[in-house]
């Protein structure tokens, strides 16, 4: 075997991580391995465990130090720092038109615990378990990355940062000015201020969207949300969001953005997007809906639009992030707190219960 890790190993879905020792596999032609420094946490960590067989490594928003490449690889070396993101396949219909956030192939690459060709590349005590997952279980001391999922960065940037970027950050701000091209003439509603959510506001803000209407349950969410950018807030614990949307924006807004997955958001967005707006969704819904029924959205010619890793290219975007996050117009800082990789459970915890917006693990 290649190498030897600490890997947080998750046994049954929604269970506590535990670290141990695992085995990495020998690295194969365009791999390499990454010494990891931190890794963001984030909900789909938890709530896709279903997808793989158990045990298993996750973990997908790994940043870390390149130790040795595999052959052919020529786009890192070893001492370069690098963001492990999405993987795609750079082979599919959609790949080789520039559209690698929607490859045919992205399921079996995110959750399907194994290599695309099926071999796996995680041991624990000498059996094989599921790893690959985002084709990096960034969960652990060291990961086997591809060379094609890498993006490059300078050292200047802490570590933390960089984790709270390549995917949630990403699929907030990519989802409003990427997939939904969000302008200054358009008002924007956006339903769950988590980590997506609040880079939805402040990419919102850079695009001079008004008004800007956050909506949560969580007030301290809603009040992070105001200093990030948003031009009113809402919250759904305590107000009728349709109604307090009209009496901000009467007529409806041209955008709604939901990275909840509530039904009480299409709900909502059903009765807040004006004729011929859009809803983009990045989160599954709990249950299928079309906002209570398909006429609100049917009667205004409203576009419903899916939104996979923001629609983004993440060699392309995330050292665009990286550079606004320098010049002070993505405040990303403000959404992250760290925790040592052996507290990776209270990081979960944390998250889940709202106390923090985006945990980051620091190996």
């Amino acid at each position: 075997m290649g190498k030897t890790a600490t890997a947080a190993v998750v046994r049954e879905p929604g269970a506590a991580y535990k670290l141990e020792s695992v085995e990495l596999d020998d690295l194969r032609p365009n791999e390499v391995y990454v010494r990891i420094e931190a890794a963001g946490v984030c909900h789909t960590d938890a709530n896709m465990q279903v997808m793989v067989p158990m045990p298993a490594v996750v973990g997908h928003e790994g940043v870390g130090v390149v130790e040795e490449i595999g052959a052919g690889v020529d786009y890192v070396k070893p001492g370069d720092r690098v963001i492990i993101s999405w993987p795609a396949c750079g082979m599919c219909p959609n790949c080789l038109t520039g559209k690698r956030y929607i490859c045919d192939n992205a399921f079996p690459l995110l959750f399907g615990g194994r290599r695309l060709d099926g071999s796996p590349t995680i041991k624990l005590g000498g059996e094989w378990i599921s790893g690959s997952w985002f084709q990096q279980s960034s969960f652990a001391t060291y990961a086997i990355a591809p060379e094609d999922s890498l993006v490059r960065v300078e050292d200047d940037v802490p570590p933390e940062i960089l984790a709270a970027l390549p995917c949630g950050a990403m699929t907030g701000a990519g989802g409003i000015l990427s997939a939904l091209r969000v302008g200054p003439q358009d008002g924007v509603l956006i339903l769950g201020v988590g980590g997506v959510g609040q880079a939805a506001v402040i990419a919102a803000h850079m695009a001079g969207a008004y008004p800007i209407i956050a909506v949560a349950r969580n007030p301290k969410r809603l009040d992070l949300s105001l200093e990030l950018g948003a031009t009113h807030v809402v919250n759904a614990g305590t107000e009728d969001v349709a109604a307090r949307v009209q009496e901000i924006s009467p007529g409806g807004v041209r955008f709604a953005f939901d990275s909840s997955g509530a039904v009480s958001s299409w709900k909502a967005a059903a009765l807040s997007v004006r004729a011929g707006g859009t809803f983009g969704v990045c989160a599954a819904a709990e249950e299928e809906t079309l906002g209570g029924s398909p006429h609100f959205f049917l009667s205004k010619g409203v576009r419903i639009q899916f939104i996979m890793g923001g629609s983004v290219v993440p060699r392309v975007f995330l050292p665009k992030l990286i550079q606004w996050y320098k010049q002070g117009r993505f405040p990303v800082d403000k959404l992250v707190q760290t925790f040592p990789f052996f507290e990776i459970n209270e990081a979960f915890a944390a998250s889940h219960d709202g106390r923090v917006v985006k945990p980051v693990v620091l190996m």
